[in-house]
């Protein structure tokens, strides 16, 4: 059985526009997995302090694959020293223009210093060496609008 000229023509005009949501669809699956995977934290090591009470200190490593980045944030009443161990970080502290830290680059964070953190290479991962010293039932970050001026001790 020949099928008309017109079925025809809707069967291709359906065939288009199923390929067509199938192409879109697969453009938009494309574009979530070529988003920026999350920075991930490898807890190393939590302590008490010994000779100072309520405090303790906290290390990790925080790998940046390629792209991503930290949203604004504090350490609440943590001091903050950071070794750069591989590829290039951009550190940008509420107020003050970014800064790169390359490998071999070290910096300390005075207790609630608005800051964040991002990965602007598309190749390379970057990591970084933390170790805290904050205090016993604190959390170990807080997300800050750096707008709103939420932490009153933050820095300007």
């Amino acid at each position: 059985m020949r099928k008309s000229p017109s079925k025809r023509k809707g069967a291709l005009a359906a065939g288009l526009i199923l390929l067509a949501v199938g192409m879109a669809a697969g453009t938009v699956l494309a574009r979530e997995d070529a988003s920026p995977a999350k920075v991930a934290a490898q807890h190393v090591l939590t302590a008490p302090l010994e000779g100072v009470p309520g405090k303790e200190v906290d290390i990790e490593i925080y790998t940046f694959p390629p792209g991503s980045s930290v949203p604004w944030h504090i350490h609440p009443d943590a001091h903050e020293f950071d070794h750069q161990i591989q590829g290039t970080l951009t550190l940008e502290v509420k107020g003050e223009p970014p800064r790169d830290l390359k490998a071999g680059d070290s910096i300390y964070l005075k207790p609630n210093v608005v800051h964040r953190g991002w990965n602007k290479s598309t190749t390379e991962i970057a990591k970084v060496y933390v170790v805290r010293i904050k205090p016993v039932g604190k959390p170990l970050t807080e997300l800050i609008d750096p707008k709103a001026g939420a932490y009153p001790d933050a820095a300007p």
